[in-house]
């Protein structure tokens, strides 16, 4: 019996290198892969606000009727800009304090000009650059300055679909698309140098082929490495720029289960997450190897847990007033709602006009 335990442990210890603290969660110290059992993870923790971000604001954006947009966009986040895409709608620029600046570039067929959803976009602050990405069928990145004008296209030499891209620190831009049959053949990954030149390409691998457009790419820049989601390959992977490789770093183990949950992986500093559809979100701390459903508590607005997200290195959620007036509400009913809660929360119910524009929860997460 002992000779047989002693086999599985060494078994086990090959297979995922240094023993996890608990049954959450594997760690490959060798490939550097992390593996979270889902399965296993049952307890749910709540965790402040505080505890990620280092300051926390609330935005109410501009509301003159061409900063108009629906809460369902997806935002762009420096220090000073904050980008809006919408779909159908020109990209939107405001200030980080919600002030309107400008519609960047036309819907449209002529230059400088997007026919369709605007899929990812990155903000260069020093440069005084936009750079954005069509959904599909694209063969170029547009590029404008911060007053919306357009400057000219970075070129690609394959057709784009849903692209990611990222900005490095010395301006080198990244791109990791879909890799589309139907599109012909494509790489993975493309890096260009500040000027346009192409500096690498990684070829695609046969796994992440995809007949069409159902699957997703998925990526959020929080942390420094390129960290992208392709959804046909569950695995959350960071593309090493210096070396041009894609190395596997997070991924949900879901055992012997036949119909896997819809997920969405994202990572910030000392965490990898796992937005689970229908169940909640998994936080698996890197330090500690350990795995929790996690619910954020806002102790800057009263302990109100309602969801957040994370991009660019920023947490935030945008509301549409109505909406967030109903969970300030519910909030302020909560059995637990301290009288200092309520204080708070009714102070900022006091500032709310149904008929403003979208309000932002914005923090900048620790690194």
């Amino acid at each position: 019996m002992k000779k047989t335990l002693f086999i599985s442990l060494c078994l086990f210890s090959a297979l995922y290198g240094c023993g996890p603290k608990d049954n959450t969660v594997s760690y490959n110290e060798e490939t550097g892969l992390t593996v979270c059992h889902y399965s296993n993870v049952k307890d749910t923790i709540y965790l402040k606000l505080s505890d990620l971000v280092e300051d926390f604001r609330i935005i109410r954006f501009d509301n003159s009727p061409e900063a108009i947009f629906t809460y369902r966009s997806n935002p762009t986040i420096t220090e000073h800009y904050i980008g809006i895409s919408n779909d159908n709608q020109p990209y939107m620029l405001f200030k980080s304090d919600g002030k309107f600046v400008c519609s960047v570039g036309r819907v449209g067929q002529g230059p400088g000009e997007y026919p369709m959803t605007i899929y990812d976009a990155a903000i260069d602050e020093q440069e005084q650059k936009i750079y954005l990405g069509s959904f599909a069928f694209s063969d170029k990145i547009l590029i404008y300055d911060l007053k919306g004008n357009y400057l000219e296209d970075r070129k690609i030499d394959y057709r784009l679909n849903k692209p990611r891209i990222e900005l490095g620190e010395d301006k080198s831009l990244s791109i990791v698309h879909l890799p589309v049959q139907t599109t012909g053949e494509s790489p993975l990954v493309s890096q260009y140098s500040k000027e346009g030149k192409l500096i690498a390409q990684l070829e695609e691998a046969p796994y992440f082929k995809v007949e069409d457009f159902n699957q997703d790419v998925f990526a959020y820049h929080n942390v420094p490495d390129l960290s992208f989601q392709m959804t046909a390959v569950d695995t959350l992977y960071h593309y090493i720029k210096s070396e041009n490789r894609i190395v596997p770093k997070f991924t949900l183990d879901f055992g012997t289960m036949e119909e896997k949950p819809i997920h969405i992986y994202n990572e910030i500093p000392g965490y990898y997450i796992a937005i689970v559809f229908g169940k909640g979100n998994i936080f698996v701390d890197k330090e500690k190897q350990q795995a929790r459903y996690v619910r954020l508590v806002n102790d800057y607005c009263g302990g109100m847990k309602v969801m957040l997200n994370f991009k660019d290195g920023w947490v935030w959620r945008i509301f549409e007033p109505g909406y967030l007036i109903e969970y300030i509400q519910d909030r302020m009913n909560d059995s637990d709602c301290t009288e200092e809660d309520r204080e708070k929360l009714q102070s900022l119910l006091d500032t709310i006009d149904e008929d403003d524009n979208n309000i932002m929860f914005l923090g900048k997460l620790k690194k």
